[in-house]
């Protein structure tokens, strides 16, 4: 059984004791009776059963395991009653009537129909309900032992004394007059069904004339249960001898069956016990033979070994017109083999301990010994003569191959490479590479020898030309310890990767995954195109499509396919001689050479695994609270830390079960895990979520659809919505705070200033008043007596009294200006009144058509906030009457919540473009007093051209300036009322 892969569970590795039988359910799952109560298999863990509720098995004792083909799995006990699990959840039949005693098997017809075996009859499960048989169906017994079906559907049963069957579709029992205990092991053709008696294996044969006949096999063990392989073979497990197997083709029925046709694998072998409970083939082909000791899996290895003599290390192979030859090294007596029906034959008088092996053609063979160099033609063996050493030392042969014209090329270890022409040695010196040891050689389709060398040395000999390639010109193999031509493609393999020669350029091919390529010994092409390639990790495949894109684009990551210990490899190959370790046949097989073991595969024979596995979620740990089998989970406040375990069962090679997730809401994108099967999460904040995962088989064949687990985190107080909307609340109210505090001091500091210049006015104007006033005053009346003194013919005393006069009207003016500014005008009722009362006094002065408009709720004003507004106004509107030349002058005040709005325009010629861009022109400081004002208030003002042709002046006023108190709570913003143009038609109608 040397083709197939064994491995084994056993207490150690954590398998339960006293396994009974052993079930694969519709899931992937293995399940597995006990003494100890129920377990499930996944590959790698196993697991004791706990229901999803609360319900419990009938006993811990188990012993009998069904799954039907409709899932969930029956259960049968040690001291009756059954029962049925689906989805974890338990449905109980006690040990009472037919189920009083032990179950001894359940059937599935092939029309659905379940039955179940006891100590007590049959009973069959019919709309949910166990109905006993009874004498009606003609069965002669009461217990019955392990009844079992046929290829043809027919129910076979022992009643304690015959063979009695239930053809399928009929209700009545036949008698086969066949007396003996027997038991059904499996049928493989409608004619023929294998029992097991106490002490042999059975044929059961169905006649031509109709009757059964049994032809014993003479097998003499007693068999327990069988199961047939993918193969065809039959394996059957025994009661002290382990397993035994059967080959396919099977004999034909009736043919005599020889002890010696069985092959046997018992604990001598590796099995886990000699006593084997059940054999069960699961969905993806793999045996399973449960013992008392444990659990061993048998299945089908991508690689096979050959038996290598005793002593084997290290394997020369080449290949001639007689197929595979196989030197071996550190052995006595003849060591070349040539390979004959999976079995090393040795060539007689071959020499012995060899460490080299070429092949040119098919009838030629050189041979590399210790200080020796043979040539094989046919079976006759020539020594030929090595070159001279002259220190005495061994020479051995690294590597060999022939040119064209068939001149033999050696690499020599330590003394370098020769040529031998007839029977004399030349040596060979590579330009730039000659102190560099050839460590490879090939002669490619056009008769160029390539030399692979340390450091990515290469060295292309064409003639008496030689070209070398080195790090400079990409080679990236490091040491080349294999070189091999693949149509317009010549390989570089090496001790750091795997380079290729193509129209006169190196390239290198990447590798994508945890798989590198390091330490390349041997490059076979197999007839699909795939590359081949033993190295230090094991045998790696990269496909023709890989390379395809390898070739056409040189960045670009190949996919590998890594063969090592788990497809039945046993070794890594040597990384110096003998070399190479690769060699294709002429069958399509490819053999690999290790230091002991020759392995080979048949890529056309590969079996590849298509049984997507399914995914299952077995518990969500929320910070060490465990939630089993969630269908959905709402957490506790406050977690933490999240685990989630999960599985898949995938059987054949579990170790290569790959795993994704994402916690959707959490995660951007999948997380690749490998074979982990646990994701954890920390600090996930609260909210709804669905876990996601997906797994692949040993082949990566995904699963069709996701497993998804919902989950919801509620929030803590902190971390609730109405807690962050208390705090934007409360962010917003100390904001609106701070920014209102910082508004009415702004404000005051305005009033403030204000004021103060108030009280500098009244003591300016007192001090006018009382001094400079009553000195004019004084000046004034002394002229007057003066003037009074003169003559009145004086013509000097009339242009004093002129003076006078004038200088009267001055005092008056004088005085006017004192009044002013000693006072301020009064915004009581009406609100508006001084602005009115001012326009009303620019009247005379324009020709110019003044209005006076308000919007909104007119309210008192600030006085000395409402004296600066007045003269920001009383500046406009004198601007406009002096340059503008308009015909119209409107004058707005909107009174809004948060602002007083005050818009002065007119459609005169429009203000000049340099007074829009600077504020002010050279010389005129009116407007440039009216900004100044406006900024000392805290307003806004704006001087633009109006699109219509005119001016509009516009002053917007803070509420918390403007009026003395706030009389609303809101802050709305002044409404924006758009000034249309003047025209001469509105002009008319106003």
């Amino acid at each position: 059984m040397r083709e197939l892969y064994h491995s084994t569970w056993t207490a150690r590795e954590g398998a339960p004791a006293g396994i009974w039988r052993i079930a694969q359910s519709t899931d992937g799952f293995l399940w597995i009776a006990t003494n100890s109560g129920l377990y499930r298999f996944d590959g790698v863990q196993f697991t004791k059963f706990q229901p999803a509720d609360d319900a419990k098995l009938l006993s811990e004792n188990v012993i009998t395991l069904y799954a039907p083909t409709t899932g969930g799995l029956w259960i049968g006990y040690q001291f009756g009653g059954i029962s049925f699990i689906r989805d974890g959840r338990i449905t109980n039949y006690p040990a009472e009537g037919i189920f009083a005693s032990s179950s001894t098997g359940f059937l599935e017809l092939k029309d659905g129909t379940l039955w179940a075996a006891t100590g007590q009859g049959m009973a069959r499960f019919v709309n949910g309900q166990w109905i006993p048989m009874g004498h009606e169906w003609g069965f002669h017994g009461r217990s019955v032992f392990r009844p079992f079906l046929d290829a043809s559907g027919t129910l076979w049963a022992y009643n304690g004394k015959t063979l009695q069957y239930l053809p399928a579709g009929e209700h009545l029992f036949h008698d086969t007059s066949i007396e003996g205990k027997f038991w059904g092991l499996l049928s493989d053709r409608p004619d023929r069904t294998w029992l097991a008696s106490d002490h042999d294996l059975v044929e059961l044969v169905r006649a031509p004339g109709g009757n059964w006949l049994l032809y014993p096999t003479h097998s003499d063990f007693s068999p327990g249960f069988a199961a047939r392989a993918r193969d065809g073979s039959l394996w059957m497990g025994s009661d002290l001898s382990g397993v035994f197997r059967l080959r396919a083709p099977l004999p034909s029925p009736g043919v005599a069956v020889s002890r010696d046709s069985f092959e046997n694998f018992a604990a001598k072998d590796g099995l886990t016990a000699n006593v084997s409970m059940q054999v069960m083939r699961d969905r993806e082909g793999s045996l399973w033979v449960a013992t008392e000791k444990g659990l061993d899996q048998f299945r089908p290895a991508a690689l096979s070994s050959l038996t290598m003599p005793l002593g084997t290390n290290g394997i020369s192979v080449a290949q001639d017109k007689g197929g595979l030859l196989v030197g071996v090294k550190n052995i006595r007596g003849p060591s070349l083999f040539r390979l004959r029906d999976n079995t090393l034959v040795p060539i007689p008088h071959s020499p012995e301990g060899i460490t080299s092996l070429y092949a040119d053609g098919d009838n030629s063979v050189w041979i590399g010994v210790t200080s020796q160099l043979w040539h094989m033609v046919g079976n006759r063996f020539t020594r030929i003569p090595m070159p001279e050493d002259g220190n005495g030392l061994p020479l051995e042969v690294q590597t060999m191959t022939t040119d064209a014209k068939g001149v033999l090329w050696a690499s020599i270890l330590g003394h370098g490479t020769f040529k031998l022409e007839g029977a004399r040695w030349s040596r060979f010196k590579a330009p730039d590479a000659d102190h560099f040891a050839v460590l490879s050689m090939l002669r490619d389709h056009e008769g160029r020898i390539w030399q692979g060398f340390i450091r990515n040395n290469v060295a292309i000999v064409t003639g008496n030309t030689t070209t070398t390639l080195g790090t400079r010109d990409g080679v990236t193999a490091g040491n080349i310890l294999a070189i091999a031509e693949d149509g317009d493609h010549v390989w570089l393999g090496g001790t750091e990767g795997l380079s290729y020669y193509r129209d006169g350029a190196v390239h290198s091919i990447l590798s994508c995954g945890d798989d590198s390529i390091r330490g390349v010994t041997g490059i076979v092409e197999s007839a699909d195109g795939s590359l081949w390639l033993n190295q230090s990790s094991g045998v790696i495949m990269i496909s023709h499509d890989e390379l395809a894109k390898a070739s056409a684009d040189p960045r670009y990551r190949v996919a590998l396919r890594l063969y090592n210990y788990l497809d039945g490899l046993t070794d890594v190959p040597v990384q110096l001689r003998p070399l190479p370790t690769a060699i294709n046949t002429k069958d399509g097989r490819i053999y690999f050479a290790d230091r002991h073991e020759l392995t080979w595969i048949d890529p056309a024979q590969i079996a590849r695994n298509t049984v997507a596995p399914a995914v299952f979620v077995d518990r969500v740990v929320a910070d060490h609270r465990e939630y089993m089998a969630p269908s959905g989970v709402t957490l506790v406040k406050g977690v933490q830390n999240l685990r989630f375990d999960y599985t898949a069962p995938s059987l054949l090679i579990p170790q290569r079960v790959r795993f994704r997730y994402m916690l959707e809401g959490f995660d951007k994108s999948w997380q690749d895990v490998g074979p982990r099967r646990q994701a954890f999460y920390v600090k996930v904040p609260p909210g709804h979520y669905t876990f996601r995962v997906m797994a692949s088989n040993n082949d990566g064949v995904w699963s069709p659809v996701t497993t998804t687990t919902p989950l919801y985190l509620p929030p803590t107080f902190l971390q609730s919505w109405y807690f962050k909307a208390l705090i934007i609340v409360t962010m917003a109210s100390l904001l609106s705070f701070l920014y209102n505090l910082r508004l009415r001091h702004a404000t005051n500091q305005v009033r403030v200033r204000l004021l103060e210049r108030l009280r500098e006015r009244e003591r300016i104007a007192q001090d006018l008043h009382d001094t400079f006033f009553q000195s004019i005053q004084v000046l004034l009346l002394r002229f007057h007596t003066l003037t009074k003194q003169l003559p009145h013919e004086n013509p000097a005393r009339r242009s004093y009294e002129d003076a006078l006069k004038q200088s009267t009207q001055v005092m008056i003016e004088g005085r006017e200006l004192l009044r002013e500014l000693r006072s301020e005008p009064s915004f009581d009722t009406p609100l508006y009144a001084p602005f009115k009362q001012m326009i009303d006094d620019l009247r005379p002065s324009t020709s110019a058509r003044l209005t006076f408009e308000t919007n909104g709720n007119p309210r008192k004003l600030d006085a000395a906030a409402g004296s600066e507004t007045m003269k920001i106004t009383r500046e406009a509107l004198a601007n406009a009457i002096r340059h503008a030349g308009a015909s119209c002058i409107e004058v707005l005040l909107a009174f809004g919540d948060s602002s007083l709005r005050i818009v002065v325009s007119d459609n005169g010629v429009g203000i000049p473009a340099e007074f829009v861009q600077h504020g002010h022109r050279d010389g005129h400081l009116g407007m440039l007093g009216m900004r100044e004002r406006a900024s000392r208030l805290g307003a806004l003002i704006e001087i633009r051209r109006h699109p219509g042709g005119g001016t509009v002046v516009e002053l917007n006023i803070p509420a918390t300036v403007i009026y003395p108190t706030e009389s609303s709570p809101s802050r709305q913003a002044t409404p924006f009322y758009p000034l249309k143009p003047i025209t001469a038609t509105r002009k008319i109608n106003d």
